[in-house]
């Protein structure tokens, strides 16, 4: 392995637990005050619609050649009067701190975090061509039917795909015809049902 990828998943790891840890202080906050919901949708927009369409402004609050008085003067006048008290304030932490660099690391562990809470489960859904909002809704109702969860879906087009679709379950993919993929969806999360099952059988054989 060379020195720059050796360097690369340092960093990736290191950003990955920046991430967990100011996630989990950021809930935690937020369950305090009763408004984890409105906390994790306050935190997407701020990734969508500000971040994503002003680079410029993420880098400036992420330089560390800036002072952190100029960073919260920047936060205050961006959002003082639009933004949750609670959730400026944690932005501020992150500026004043110098890790306003994982910013989007830690907004992915947000709602990894959230989703794992309220049994929530997301699943990327890769076609040919676009589904139309009925057969997404169709099968989101058979997602949940298998997963025994709330499925939130997330569709993609890419014409190179085969088999009618591929199925991104976390880091486990599925590809095939759809009937197919429900069938082997079902498959596996049976399988993985009765290993449990066996599991604690023999736990309380031994």
């Amino acid at each position: 392995m060379s020195e720059s990828t050796k360097s690369d998943t340092v960093f990736d790891d290191e950003s990955m637990h920046v991430g967990q840890v100011y996630a989990k202080a950021l809930l935690g906050a937020a369950e305090s005050s009763l408004k984890v919901d409105g906390m994790v949708d306050e935190f997407q927009s701020l990734i969508v619609d500000v971040l994503d369409k002003q680079p410029a402004f993420e880098s400036a609050l992420a330089n560390p050649k800036i002072s952190a008085e100029e960073k919260l003067r920047m936060l205050d006048k961006v959002f003082a009067k639009q933004m949750d008290g609670t959730f400026l304030t944690f932005l501020k932490v992150l500026a004043t701190r110098r890790r306003f660099g994982a910013i989007r690391s830690i907004y992915q562990a947000v709602v990894r975090l959230r989703d794992e809470a309220v049994g929530r489960l997301r699943i990327v859904v890769t076609t040919a061509k676009p589904l139309d909002a009925a057969a997404v809704e169709s099968l989101k109702v058979k997602l949940q039917d298998i997963f025994k969860a709330e499925v939130v879906i997330t569709t993609k087009v890419d014409a190179s795909v085969l088999g009618g679709l591929l199925i991104r379950v976390g880091d486990v993919v599925f590809d095939g015809s759809v009937d197919g993929q429900l069938k082997q969806l079902r498959k596996a999360t049976l399988a993985k049902a009765e290993q449990v099952i066996r599991d604690k059988l023999n736990s309380l054989a031994s």
